[in-house]
């Protein structure tokens, strides 16, 4: 094979590889932009609150579950740091207080 046999094959090569790159990218391209097509959940849930569809808030009950529940995760990180301490299995529960629970964000 002559040299400027290799120099054809390699500069055929190249034009494939980057041919195949380019039309990837452009099938890429066209499938993000039917993403405008897709619904989205948010600007729904957003339409039903404005609507007035939503069901109203509980009083409190929901903000007593999770102050149950994050009392709960302390009290089992507590626990796991003391099995892995070597510690007795005598609990500390009261050596922490959830005072308020307050949310920073709402989520829409």
């Amino acid at each position: 094979m002559s040299l400027t046999e290799i120099f054809a094959k390699a500069g055929m090569n190249t034009l494939l590889g980057m041919g195949i790159v380019f039309l990837m990218l452009i099938v890429i391209s066209c499938i993000i932009s039917l993403f405008r097509f897709i619904p989205e959940p948010e600007k729904k849930a957003v339409k039903n609150i404005s609507a007035g569809t939503a069901e109203p808030e509980k009083d409190g009950t929901e903000a007593d579950v999770i102050i149950a529940v994050i009392t709960a995760a302390i009290a089992a990180a507590k626990a796991e740091e003391r099995k892995k301490a070597g510690g007795g299995t005598v609990q500390d529960t009261d050596t922490y207080i959830v005072r308020s629970v307050k949310r920073i964000r709402k989520v829409q």
